[in-house]
């Protein structure tokens, strides 16, 4: 069994935006030591990894390992009207397999979750060399990327010496956004290589969107056509991060 309590409703059901905006249904591995999931899309283009130690909960009990699978969608709709002020409570029944949920404010509010069923197949973890690391506020990102959606469905990341680019063209329009190094935007530019490479924008987008709406800070790795990391800092050093495979184009 488990019992979990989070001081703050609304930010946990930002987590599970987060996580939903590419998996419907996951798998929250509770261990001693605070609470993993990872998740593929279904597609296998993107992934999700999210970990918050136990220190950022009020309360956190967990009777050795824990694995319960969830409709994220369903818990986000329960959780449509929380605050930031309510306190949720998580408890898990092993008998009855199902989840119960407790908001507590002015209103105690409660109700219960059917569990799905475990997959025994687990989603390793990325194994990458990243070449350049972008540091810069969330709000920053989401405008650029926002930005690019009016020229394009893909968005070219880039890092020079002084400066990050995100770009996008067509046959028939381009735009390119360029922060430089020593701008209030750009927190830390760290470049072992020039890289450039090209994502889907609604991936990417959606990823940022939802991400921002968890962390102020916001940090992305990359190489010159591999998959890039988009990372969201938690409290307690938890953390939100996305993988998303590159465009590679025929020459």
């Amino acid at each position: 069994m488990f019992k979990i309590a989070f001081s703050d409703a609304r930010m946990w059901r930002s987590l599970l935006t987060a996580i939903s905006t590419l998996v419907d249904e996951a798998t929250f591995n509770l261990l001693p030591e605070g609470l993993t999931l990872r998740s593929m899309d279904p597609s296998h283009v993107a992934m999700v990894d999210f970990k918050l130690p136990r220190e950022a909960f009020k309360e956190y009990v967990s009777e050795g390992q824990v694995k319960v699978r969830l409709s994220l969608s369903g818990m986000i709709k329960l959780l449509k009207r929380a605050k930031s002020e309510e306190t949720l409570e998580l408890t898990y029944d092993p008998e009855s397999r199902k989840v119960h949920m407790t908001v507590l404010g002015a209103i105690k509010k409660s109700y219960t979750i059917p569990t799905l069923e475990v997959s025994e197949e687990e989603t390793p973890s990325p194994r990458l060399e990243f070449k350049s690391l972008v540091k810069l506020t969330s709000e920053t990102l989401r405008e650029v990327i926002e930005d690019t959606q009016e020229v394009s469905d893909n968005v070219s990341l880039e890092t020079k010496e002084d400066r990050f680019i995100v770009s996008a063209s067509t046959s028939l329009s381009s735009g390119r956004f360029e922060i430089e190094r020593g701008s209030e935007a750009l927190i830390d530019l760290v470049v072992k290589e020039p890289s450039k490479a090209t994502f889907n924008l609604n991936y990417l987008l959606e990823m940022v969107k939802a991400g921002s709406g968890t962390s102020e800070i916001s940090t992305i790795q990359f190489s010159t056509n591999m998959p890039l990391k988009l990372e969201f800092p938690l409290a307690e050093n938890g953390c939100l991060s996305y993988y998303l495979a590159p465009r590679i184009e025929a020459e």
